[in-house]
């Protein structure tokens, strides 16, 4: 998702709407948001709990999701590490972020099982039993004043995590996330709660502020839509956000913030007991306090993964970038060197025609120099599969358009491409029809694709794409096979064989066999692989 700022970006910005003194008596809640893996940051924020709790009596300390996924000390482990870690800070309360999943769902549930905080998720069920798999909400009783935490996420996580760990064996769907109800689902938490008797309602959400389409489903739609909320505690967009303002069903003010990701800042929330609040957020490079127990076990954790984490596999003359000098993610909306280094693995190692992977995929740069092992898993922290197969010119013109469906904003399933090039228009309306699921299902209108040209292998050239001519293909198993970020058009394409290999072993055997572990000027610019003619 893309990373929104709205606040004042300074070491501690309180509310311009709202204010609250600082005493014993107010409720103190700290919170966080896609940690992704930036592990360092926690012995800051155990650092802020113990602060505030010397001066404060009601602490509490909660996350917004997407913590044991989005670096090598995540992946190494499959979360594990992450949690040992959170064990030490002490948290209180968690919600589910769609990248808790990524590990599949037994996983998730050990994980889950193993953190000493209790996991809120109001709109996460089994459909075989009709039953929620966690508690929707817990209330916390401050001195007198009752405060309840809900939690929730987003319901798209079926798409944007692997579609498959949500299906049974026949490939029905046996888990929801609400997609369909999800405003009444959280409306009947918030309802409950209140009725229980909570004076205040907080939401940890994994919902994010950014467009999610037509009638998509995000925070702020959540609160125009539900009424009873008094702060949202946000995560999956990435966004900067102090104190937003939105106005709920009834016309209410609703404060709505965000940290970041990667422990940029650290949220603090004072609840005062007149029903004030205030939101800060504190630079956490900024703050030099650390806890010296979790720097401990941080520490102890990556030396641990060190011996393999810095060796070297290969060397590079030129800095792949799936992010700019200001950090903006360039891998989910364009063409990018990276992109086109990684599908050329793909279709290289494979013996290919094309081969395409989500920009979503791509989850750092390799850098200029020696490129090790931790380089290599920090790109790629899903361990991913990979595939081959066959698809006629027909499908892939499907492909392509649902990749440029949200273009110029941001879509983990934007497609990096090998082997082909095409252009678009972007301010044609999207065609793209969805599902009940928000999965592909079909084209209705003029498209947005206007031009395709494969590559030739025999002579180098690029011809027009035929679209009753049928093309093999090299993408991530998670596009092909489970159809992941919406790609149900895959479930078209044949003689689909799953390669047995994880992503970073592509690129390890495209380097040793065809590259002699040395990447030189070849990706020093782009190749117009992609162009939006707007």
């Amino acid at each position: 998702m893309a990373c929104s700022i709205i606040c004042c970006l300074s070491v501690s910005c309180g509310s311009k709407n709202q204010t609250a003194s600082p005493s014993s008596k107010d409720i103190i809640v700290l919170y966080e948001n896609d940690v992704h893996c930036g592990v360092d940051g926690y012995a800051n924020f155990a650092a802020l709990k113990d602060e505030m709790k010397a001066s404060h009596k009601y602490v509490t300390v909660v996350s917004n999701g997407d913590f044991v996924q989005g670096g090598s000390l995540g992946a190494s482990s499959h979360g594990r590490n992450i949690i040992n870690i959170m064990n030490e800070v002490g948290y209180d309360f968690v919600t589910l972020g769609n990248h808790e999943f990524d590990y599949g769902i037994p996983r998730q549930v050990e994980l889950m099982e193993a953190l000493n905080a209790e996991c809120l998720c109001c709109n996460f069920k089994d459909l075989r039993t009709n039953k929620q798999l966690y508690e929707p909400y817990h209330i916390v009783n401050y001195g007198g004043f009752d405060v309840a935490y809900v939690g929730m996420s987003t319901p798209y996580t079926i798409n944007s995590s692997t579609p498959t760990y949500f299906k049974d064996d026949k490939g029905n769907y046996v888990y929801s996330f609400c997609i369909d109800n999800f405003y009444d689902v959280v409306q009947d938490a918030v309802n409950s709660a209140r009725k229980e008797g909570a004076d205040f309602v907080v939401v940890l959400s994994h919902l994010g502020d950014e467009d999610e389409g037509e009638g998509g489903i995000n925070s702020p739609s959540m609160i125009e839509n539900t009424y009873g909320i008094d702060v949202v505690l946000d995560g999956h967009s990435h966004s900067v956000i102090l104190d937003s303002i939105v106005k709920n069903k009834k016309g209410q003010n609703v404060t709505l913030t965000s940290t970041g990701t990667k422990f940029q800042y650290m949220g603090v929330l004072t609840i005062h007991p007149d029903g004030k609040f205030k939101t800060e957020l504190i630079s956490t490079e900024s703050y030099s306090k650390k806890d010296m127990s979790v720097y401990k076990v941080i520490e102890d954790i990556k030396e641990g993964y060190k011996k393999v984490a810095e060796q070297v596999i290969f060397t590079s003359d030129v800095k792949l970038a799936a992010f700019d000098d200001q950090k903006n993610r360039l891998v989910r909306n364009q063409e990018t060197n990276i992109g086109n280094f990684c599908t050329d693995a793909y279709r290289t190692v494979f013996g290919t025609d094309i081969a395409f992977l989500g920009g979503g995929s791509i989850r750092a740069d390799l850098p200029k120099g020696n490129v090790t092992f931790n380089d290599l898993y920090t790109m790629f922290p899903f361990e991913n599969g990979t595939c081959k197969g066959e698809c006629t010119g027909e499908l892939l013109l499907d492909i392509l358009e649902f990749s440029v469906s949200i273009a110029p904003g941001e879509f983990g399933g934007f497609q990096q491409v090998s082997g082909l090039r095409f252009e678009y228009d972007s301010s044609i309306p999207s065609p793209v029809v969805y599902n009940a699921n928000h999965d592909f299902d079909g084209v209705k209108g003029e498209r947005r694709v206007k031009k395709v040209e494969i590559l030739n292998k025999e002579t180098g050239k690029y011809e027009p794409l035929d679209p009753k001519k049928t093309y093999t293909f090299a993408a991530s198993s998670y596009v092909a096979v489970d159809h992941g970020d919406g790609f149900a058009m895959m479930s078209r394409c044949t003689n689909l064989q799953d390669a047995g290999v994880l992503d970073t072993d592509i690129i390890q055997n495209f380097m040793e066999n065809y590259k002699n572990n040395h990447i030189g000027t070849e990706y020093a610019g782009l190749e117009g692989r992609i162009k939006d003619v707007k």
